[in-house]
C-alpha cells in the first residue's frame, strides 16, 4: 500500500515538471515581450544609450538633435580646416575649395553625409524583432559605434597639400640622360626632402571619420633617387644601340607616320622594373607628339549617344549615334618598349585602339514613347558674370537632347563629359590652400540645380544629390539646389517610367529651363515649400595672404552671408498605390565670412608659415 502511494506521488511529480517549465518559458517570453516593448516605446524617437557615430556620443538624442550636434562639428572643421605643421612650413587645407568669382562654384574636398549616418541608427532601432532586442540590450551595456558616412577626394587633397609645400622642399631628382651627337650624356640624380604624406593622409582620414580637429604633424625624411647614374652607365651600349636606329613607324589602318630618330631619341628613358631597369618611353612626350602632329585627333573620336528633338509632335533625329574610338596608350607603350628592348629589325608599331559603343542608337526613333512634357525645371541666373553665363550656355547645350532609357540612372557628370577649354568652357579663380588658381566650369551648378528641379517636377526618384556648401542667391528658395563637381558630387536620378525620357534645354533671357518629355503614367507629385531655419550669423572676416597681389594690396573676394538649414518634403503617389513615397530633402549651408586677399612678399609669407601658432593660422 505504501509503495503504491510513493509511486503515485513520484508519478504526479513528473507530471508537474512540464507545467513548471511551461510556466518558466511563459514568464521569460512575457519578460522579453515587455522588455522589447519598453525599449521600443522609450526609444522610438531618440537614440539608445551608449550609441555613437564616428566616436561622437549621440545617446538619448532625437534625430534633429543628433544632426545638429554632428553638423556643428562639421562646420567647425569647415571653418578651421586641416592644419599641417612642420619645421619648414605650416599649411591649412580646407574641406571646401572656394571660388573667388562665384560662391556656387565652390566645391567640397570632404563631404559628410550626416543624414545617411543617422539613418543607419534609426533603421536599426526600428527593427523590433527579438533577435535585434539582444543587439539593443548589448549596446545599452557595452555601447555601439556606427560609421560616419563621408566622401573624400583624397587625390585632390594630396595635390593641394603637395603644391602648398613644394617651395620649401629640396626636390628629389632621378638620374637621366641625353643623347647628343651619338654620345650618352648622363645627368646625375640628387637626393631630396620628402614629407611623409601617407601618414599625414592617414591622420587626416582619422579626423574626417571622427570629426576630431587637431594639428597634424608632417614628418620630413630624405628621399634618395631610385635610378642612379651607374644604372644608366651600365646600359650605355644598349641605349646607344637602340637610339642609333633610324626611324620609328606608327601604323593605323592605311596611314603610316614616320618619326626620325632626332625626334624620338628624346623620348628614351630608363625605367625601374620589377627585376632590373629597362629601356622605356616617356609617355607624356609621346602623347604630346601625337597631339602636336594631329595623330590623336585623326584617330580618336568621341562616343556619341543619339540625341533627338521634338518637332510637330514627333521625335526627330538631330545628332546621330557614333561609336567612340580612343588610343590604347598602355598597349601602345608596351608594344613600343618591346620593340626597343628586343632590337627588332623594323621599328614598326601598330597603334592599338579601344572602341566604345553608344548607349543609345538611332533605331526606333518614333517608338520611344516621347509624347508630352512630364515636368520642367526652372532657375534664374540674373547677375551672373560673363564667363558664368557662357558656361551655363555650353552646359545646357551638352544636356539638350539627352535620352534616358526606362530604368536607366541618369548621371549629370557623365552627360556633361569633359569640362575644359577644348569643350568650350571658360575659367574662373578658386582658392586652393595659399594659392589662387584658374579652373574650368564655373556656373555648371546652375545646370545641376535646374536638372534637379526638373526631375522633382517629373516625379522621378533622386538617387544622388548634394546641396551647395554655402547659400547662393541664384538658387533661392534655399534647399532646392544641387551642386556638381568632377569626380563628385554628381547629380543622379532614375527613369522609373516605362518609356524613354528626353531632356530639352532652353534659355529665355536670364532663365534656364529643362523640359522633360516622356509619357505621363498618372503619378502625382506634391512638394512642400522649403522651411528655412537655424539661421546663423557669419564668423569674423578672414584674411588670406597671397603672392598674387602687390604687397599691401587688398582684394575682397567673398561677402559675408548667413548659414542656415532648409528642408522640404517630396511626395510621389504612384497609380494603384494607396500611400505616397515621401522623401525629405535636407540642406545645410555653412555660415561664410567675408574673405579678403592681402598681398605680401615671399619673406612675409615664409615668416608666417614657420612662426604662426595653430590658433593664428586658423583665423
Amino acid at each position: 500500500m505504501i509503495e503504491e502511494q510513493v509511486a503515485k506521488i513520484k508519478k504526479m511529480s513528473w507530471l508537474k515538471w512540464p507545467l513548471i517549465l511551461s510556466a518558466i518559458f511563459a514568464i521569460l517570453l512575457l519578460a522579453f515581450w515587455l522588455t522589447n516593448m519598453t525599449v521600443n516605446q522609450n526609444y522610438q524617437n531618440v537614440i539608445l544609450p551608449k550609441v555613437s557615430i564616428g566616436s561622437n556620443l549621440v545617446e538619448n538624442l532625437s534625430y534633429e538633435e543628433a544632426r545638429d550636434l554632428l553638423q556643428k562639428r562639421v562646420d567647425f572643421i569647415s571653418r578651421r580646416g586641416f592644419i599641417y605643421q612642420s619645421d619648414l612650413k605650416n599649411i591649412i587645407v580646407y574641406p571646401n575649395v572656394n571660388s573667388i568669382e562665384s560662391t556656387d562654384s565652390s566645391y567640397a574636398l570632404v563631404s559628410w553625409d550626416i543624414e545617411k549616418s543617422l539613418d543607419q541608427i534609426f533603421v536599426w532601432q526600428q527593427d523590433k524583432s527579438w533577435k535585434n532586442l539582444f543587439s539593443k540590450l548589448i549596446t545599452m551595456w557595452k555601447g555601439k559605434d556606427f560609421v560616419l558616412q563621408y566622401k573624400w577626394d583624397k587625390e585632390q587633397h594630396l595635390n593641394i597639400l603637395q603644391n602648398g609645400l613644394k617651395d620649401v622642399l629640396t626636390e628629389k631628382k632621378e638620374a637621366s640622360f641625353e643623347i647628343l651627337d651619338g654620345e650618352l650624356k648622363i645627368i646625375p640624380g640628387q637626393s631630396g626632402q620628402i614629407f611623409d604624406y601617407q601618414t599625414a593622409l592617414a591622420d587626416t582620414e582619422k579626423q574626417i571619420a571622427t570629426l576630431e580637429n587637431k594639428e597634424i604633424s608632417l614628418l620630413i625624411s630624405t628621399g634618395d633617387p631610385e635610378l642612379s647614374a651607374k644604372m644608366i652607365k651600365d646600359r650605355e651600349a644598349e641605349i646607344l644601340a637602340a637610339a642609333d636606329r633610324d626611324e620609328l613607324h606608327f601604323v593605323f589602318e592605311e596611314e603610316t607616320w614616320d618619326v626620325t630618330k632626332d625626334i624620338w631619341n628624346p623620348w628614351l628613358v630608363l625605367k625601374i622594373g620589377p627585376v632590373a631597369p629597362y629601356l622605356g618611353i616617356d609617355e607624356k612626350k609621346l602623347e604630346q607628339y601625337f597631339i602636336d602632329r594631329g595623330i590623336s585627333k585623326q584617330i580618336e573620336q568621341p562616343v556619341k549617344d543619339a540625341k533627338f528633338e521634338v518637332s510637330e509632335g514627333k521625335v526627330e533625329e538631330f545628332v546621330s549615334s557614333q561609336p567612340g574610338r580612343a588610343l590604347d596608350w598602355e598597349k601602345i607603350i608596351s608594344d613600343l618598349e618591346s620593340v626597343l628592348n628586343n632590337q627588332n629589325e623594323n621599328y614598326l608599331i601598330n597603334l592599338s585602339v579601344e572602341t566604345i559603343d553608344p548607349k543609345i542608337s538611332n533605331d526606333d526613333v518614333n517608338s520611344l514613347g516621347i509624347l508630352e512634357i512630364i515636368g520642367t525645371g526652372i532657375s534664374d541666373f540674373t547677375g551672373s558674370p560673363r564667363n558664368r553665363v557662357h558656361n551655363i550656355s555650353v552646359g545646357a547645350a551638352a544636356v539638350n537632347g539627352t535620352l534616358i532609357a526606362p530604368q536607366e540612372e541618369f548621371s549629370l557628370l557623365a552627360t556633361l563629359g569633359e569640362i575644359d577649354g577644348e569643350h568650350g568652357y571658360l575659367q574662373e579663380l578658386v582658392i586652393k590652400g595659399n594659392e589662387t588658381k584658374p579652373e574650368y566650369g564655373g556656373g555648371l551648378c546652375q545646370i545641376g540645380t535646374t536638372v534637379f528641379r526638373g526631375a522633382l517636377s517629373s516625379g522621378l526618384p533622386i538617387t544622388e544629390r548634394r546641396n551647395h556648401s554655402y547659400r547662393v542667391s541664384y538658387y533661392e528658395p534655399a534647399g532646392t539646389d544641387a551642386t556638381i563637381y568632377d569626380p563628385w558630387p554628381d547629380f543622379r536620378f532614375k527613369n522609373d517610367t516605362e518609356k524613354y525620357i528626353l531632356i530639352q534645354s532652353r534659355i529665355e533671357g536670364t532663365k534656364i529651363y529643362f523640359d522633360y518629355w516622356g509619357t505621363k503614367d498618372g503619378r502625382q507629385v506634391i512638394m512642400t515649400q522649403p522651411e528655412v531655419y537655424n539661421i546663423t550669423p557669419p564668423p569674423e572676416k578672414k584674411i588670406i595672404k597671397t603672392l598674387d597681389l602687390e604687397p599691401g594690396q587688398t582684394k575682397c573676394t567673398e561677402r559675408a552671408h548667413n548659414g542656415a538649414d532648409a528642408k522640404f518634403d517630396y511626395s510621389v503617389l504612384y497609380p494603384n498605390s494607396e500611400e505616397p513615397i515621401v522623401t525629405t530633402f535636407r540642406s545645410h549651408y555653412v555660415p561664410w565670412q567675408e574673405v579678403c586677399l592681402l598681398g605680401v612678399t615671399q619673406e612675409e609669407l615664409d615668416a608666417e608659415n614657420t612662426s604662426s601658432t595653430p590658433e593664428e593660422i586658423s583665423q
